[in-house]
């Protein structure tokens, strides 16, 4: 019967493993930034199309009635279209599906991806939340499982809502928050450290590289005591 190992070679085991898988974590974080920064600067320049250089084209007032209903209107015919005959059918029901879950197929990536950037481009959509967790998702899951297969795929979607949800905010303390309560079935056994270590690094990845993108999605601003 062999003997346990040593508590110092469990700790250095311990180490090695979270520096080992910290590569592929910070590259997540900064792939599922640029990601979210592409889809962002996508479906800007179809709003500033929609809202502004279409209608001044066609001499039309973009803050009436009708070219809000209208435009509405043919937003939500779009998306329907994709959803209904586009391959992946735009992904599953956001409302149906836990919080990262099992990844997509790469296929599907097109059909989420133009109905995400129509639904925030035409103003039926508040944001690209679910969405682009389904395309990192998808996306990581290929690339990491290519560049480091030792990685377990669930490690590969926690960690992609992670790096998602730091460039989102533009820090990593949002995910900290969100994987407190789950980090339990990211990253195995042991110390809560341990356990958060890894979706800390790919939510700080994700957070930097969108600042030095040029921002992030959600701005929240602190106020000093008398300013506004």
């Amino acid at each position: 019967m062999s003997e346990p190992a040593p508590e110092g070679a469990l700790d250095r085991n311990r180490v090695r493993t979270l520096i080992m898988l910290a590569l592929p974590a910070i590259l997540i974080g900064v792939v599922s930034a640029l990601v979210l920064f592409a889809l962002d600067e996508l479906s800007r320049l179809l709003q500033h199309l929609i809202w502004e250089n279409l209608p001044h084209a066609v001499s039309a007032d973009p803050g009436g009635g009708w070219w809000i209903f209208g435009t509405l209107t043919l937003t939500g015919l779009a998306v329907g279209l994709i959803v209904r005959f586009v391959p992946g059918h735009a992904g599953p029901d956001s409302a149906a599906v836990e919080l990262g879950g099992s990844a997509l197929p790469l296929g599907t990536v097109p059909g989420v991806a133009a109905a995400a950037v129509l639904g925030l481009a035409g103003g039926v959509s508040l944001g690209p939340e679910n969405p682009i967790i389904a395309i990192n998702t998808a996306i990581l899951t290929v690339l990491i499982g290519r560049l480091f297969s030792r990685v377990p795929a669930q490690l590969v979607v926690g960690l992609t809502v992670a790096g998602t949800v730091g460039a989102l905010f533009g820090t990593p303390v949002a995910a900290a928050l969100l994987f407190t309560g789950l980090a339990g079935s990211m990253a195995g056994g042991g110390a809560l450290f341990d356990r958060l270590f890894l979706p800390l690094a790919a939510a700080g990845a994700g957070a930097v590289t969108m600042t030095l993108l040029g921002g992030t999605l959600l701005t929240v601003r602190a106020a000093r005591h008398g300013q506004p």
